[in-house]
């Protein structure tokens, strides 16, 4: 009786501490994304698709165990095992969603499509009442007075 409930307790507390990924339909990231841990940093770099993962193997074990096909990873700085772990964790939580980015940035977000001739498609429009994040060449304009 008391394996059945520590069974329990262990799904339940592991259903908890899933973390949601993002992937593309060629199984790789939307975006170039980076993580942090102590002294290691890993760049996360989308790769063309049947391109494989390319990372350090430590972190390839991760991707293939993640589900992920086209994946390039960069490691700057040290590389024990917890580190490069618990760095690859920050740099999968930081993906945001494209109505996470328009709010963030108070600006639409778009993808062009070689499929459909670069058409702009609309990912994400900002909420009403969010103030666009200048661009550094609108602050260098406005420091100059144009």
């Amino acid at each position: 009786s008391s394996g059945i409930n520590a069974e329990y307790g262990a799904k339940e507390y592991a259903y908890r501490q899933l973390v949601p990924m993002p992937m593309t339909e060629a199984k790789g990231v939307p975006y170039t994304s980076y993580g942090r841990y102590h002294q290691t940093e890993l760049k996360v770099v989308p790769c063309p698709a049947g391109s494989g993962n390319k990372a350090h193997r430590i972190v390839k074990c991760l991707l293939d165990l993640s589900g992920y096909d086209n994946v390039a990873i960069k490691m700057f700085g040290r590389n024990n095992p917890e580190s490069l772990c618990k760095a690859f964790m920050v740099a999968m939580h930081s993906f945001e969603s494209p109505q996470q980015q328009a709010n963030n940035t108070g600006r639409y977000v778009v993808r062009f499509d070689p499929s459909k001739c670069y058409k702009p498609e609309v990912l994400a429009e900002p909420n009403t009442g969010t103030q666009p994040v200048p661009f550094t060449a609108e602050l260098s304009r406005e420091s100059q007075g144009l």
